[in-house]
């Protein structure tokens, strides 16, 4: 069977890389940004590639359509993304719908949507998720100096994001054995790797120096480039971040993506039968939540999300789906590692 592995070509990580963007410059380009990553980095963008700013406000399906039509209304060939993980979702899907390349600038390390092919967006008109591979960006391009200065919670929730590799290898490995799902040695032992390394360094991103970002980046370069090996999300995506999606879909008010699958990593490592309390220690290292108070949801919209998960991507087999949860287990087991009292 045959397999189409797509990454990206360039990446240009530390001081003034924005800069890069000159490279580009010839091409009719297109940057596409957010209200408050325009004054950061967009206008910057907007500069150096003399060209406009497309201002996004959601991460819907609704806008990246919007983008999609604003490339083929002016004939754009490459697209810059600028901004979260929201702008670059946002932009990933229009580009690869209209048929163009995108350039990925984060202006966050809350995700590591920064260098994958998979867009995940927000349907406005009924509030449904859609996760869709799409294609990976042409260039990644991270400026140390915008990194460094965004809100800390956006760097602690890029690690639990990177943590829940940890679990998410496992789910893949299980799927594989009872269902005969395709695993990939490589891609899982990419971002295995590279949630271990976090897991270890996580002291040192705490301090937010170069050599702490360096590695977070890094780290998230690779999941991103791991999924585009895989052809999946699958190395970076199994039942915490099932139980992520359940939360955005019940809770009032979720927390982070990558807070919420950090949590979740350290119930679904437990029920795994790993050493949960490594990744617990890793995330308090770096302040990260590791409670449903810290995450500022209640008790039982946890519970209630761990059951729930089973409906989010159901073919996905996770351990989740293995152990067929009910609410007394995922009660029990978020009681066992402290997430609830």
């Amino acid at each position: 069977m045959e397999k189409h592995i797509q990454l990206p070509r360039n990446f240009w990580i530390g001081k003034n890389s924005l800069n890069n963007l000159e490279k580009f410059k010839e091409k009719n380009t297109l940057v596409v940004t957010g209200p408050k990553t325009r004054k950061i980095a967009g206008e910057r963008a907007a500069e150096i590639l003399e060209t406009d700013l497309l201002i996004v406000e959601e991460p819907s399906i609704q806008e990246s359509d919007r983008v999609k039509k604003e490339i083929k209304k002016n004939k754009i060939e490459i697209t810059v993304a600028v901004g979260g993980g929201k702008v670059i979702d946002v932009t990933k899907k229009g580009s690869y719908e209209a048929g163009k390349k995108f350039i990925s600038v984060p202006t966050t390390l809350a995700n590591d949507g920064i260098a994958s092919q998979m867009a995940s967006l927000i349907d406005s008109n009924n509030g449904t998720r859609e996760s869709k591979s799409t294609k990976p960006p042409e260039a990644v391009i991270v400026e140390s100096d915008i990194i460094k200065n965004c809100p800390y919670r956006l760097i602690r929730s890029g690690v639990g994001d990177t943590l829940s590799n940890l679990t998410a290898v496992k789910d893949w490995k299980l799927g594989h054995i009872l269902k005969e799902e395709y695993y990939g040695d490589y891609s899982s032992s990419l971002t295995k790797m590279v949630g271990e390394l976090v897991k270890k360094r996580a002291k040192i991103i705490r301090k937010r120096n170069r050599e702490g970002l360096s590695t977070l980046t890094e780290a998230l370069i690779s999941s991103g480039a791991a999924m585009g090996i895989a052809g999946s999300s699958r190395p970076a995506s199994g039942s915490a971040h099932k139980f992520s999606h359940a939360l955005d879909k019940i809770a009032d008010r979720p927390a982070l993506h990558g807070e919420q699958c950090g949590v979740g990593s350290i119930a679904m490592s437990y029920l795994q039968g790993e050493n949960w309390r490594e990744i617990r220690n890793a995330l308090k290292d770096v302040e990260a939540p590791t409670t449903a108070k810290e995450l500022g949801i209640s008790d039982d919209i946890m519970i209630e999300a761990m059951v729930k998960a089973k409906k989010i991507k159901p073919k996905r087999y996770t351990i989740i789906e293995h152990i067929n949860i009910d609410r007394k287990i995922a009660e029990n087991t978020l009681k066992a590692t402290k997430v609830i009292k």
